[in-house]
């Protein structure tokens, strides 16, 4: 790191299939990332992707004056330079460099579509910086379960090995199987086979089992702070939390037997993500056995801490 880098505070947005998140952060001479503010809220793009393979105007419009205000946020709290990095849904839409270049032209800064291999990288890399020395060498399984694509990588520590980005996420999931509040067995079945066969494929060249097994994304930190007891999310008691797997199996068979209105009354999860969670934490069970470890390890720094490092580096100077 040069010394014109030292104490630089940068800003990032990532523009996923079902949120908008922002993290501005200062970044210390030893590398690390300290977390001056983060915010996120749903968007959906990815909603109806699948059928329809557009982004509709509507949602594009509010993706694009969300990232506006995050952008106006970030100035606000003394960013010197911001990354913009859009993943799934701009990557697979018909129309995502159409709608990548209206949140350019409202925010005046770039927007970078990532490839799969982008977003796995920069999101192994930032999930085991987070998770502290203790990880940077032990072998590991990480994944990212978003709206409408699931990286899963496997490395040692930092240094990342194979990866993966499977076609789908909690969105996309349940638009094409669910259809009932709580899901029937012939729906959950239909998931769990079109998950299985993408693990079986996708994956077939990672490890049978990993010592560290860590998830980001809104439905792992859902998991995690329903096992902390946690009704309001604070990310300093989530990072680096482990839910074995028995506790894990018991939070996932709750959270498929609810009804999306009961989902809505837990404090921790409301509106915005009590539609799409029981597909998320099938797709979390799904890949808990594929990768046996002593427990799930909760990540909070996900691809926005990948994407302020690429501040430093490649983002636009404010």
């Amino acid at each position: 790191m040069t010394p014109a880098h030292n104490h630089m505070r940068v800003g990032a947005i990532d523009i996923g299939s079902n949120s908008i998140r922002l993290l501005v952060a200062e970044l210390r001479e030893d590398g690390a990332l300290v977390t001056v503010a983060r915010a996120g809220e749903a968007c959906r793009l990815g909603k109806g992707l699948d059928s329809t393979g557009r982004i509709d105007p509507e949602v594009a419009d509010r993706a694009a004056q969300l990232a506006f205000e995050f952008v106006r946020r970030s100035r606000a709290l003394g960013a010197r330079r911001l990354f913009m990095g859009a993943t799934a849904a701009l990557r697979r839409a018909q129309n995502g460099p159409e709608v990548a270049a209206a949140i350019q032209a409202r925010c005046g800064i770039p927007v970078r579509i990532l490839s799969g291999e982008d977003e796995a990288r920069l999101v192994h890399e930032a999930v085991v910086h987070g998770l502290g020395p203790g990880a940077w060498r032990t072998p590991c399984v990480v994944f990212d379960l978003g709206g409408g694509s699931t990286e899963v990588t496997s490395g040692v520590g930092l240094q990342l090995g194979r990866w993966t980005s499977l076609h789908f996420g909690a969105v996309t999931l349940t638009e094409k199987h669910l259809r009932h509040s709580p899901p029937d067995l012939a729906e959950i079945e239909a998931l769990e086979l079109d998950v299985a066969q993408a693990l079986m494929h996708q994956c077939a060249y990672m490890p049978r089992e990993t010592p560290l097994l860590a998830g980001v994304g809104g439905t792992i930190t859902v998991l995690a702070a329903l096992d902390r007891g946690l009704e309001t999310y604070d990310p300093s008691l989530l990072e680096g939390w482990t839910i074995p797997i028995e506790r894990l199996e018991d939070w996932i068979s709750r959270i498929v037997g609810s009804t999306e209105g009961e989902r809505q009354s837990w404090a921790i999860l409301g509106h915005g993500r009590s539609d799409i969670v029981a597909a998320g934490a099938l797709v979390v069970r799904a890949l808990a056995r594929r990768f046996p470890s002593r427990g799930l390890v909760c990540s909070t720094q996900g691809l926005r801490y990948g994407l302020a490092r690429m501040a430093v580096e490649q983002g636009t100077d404010f």
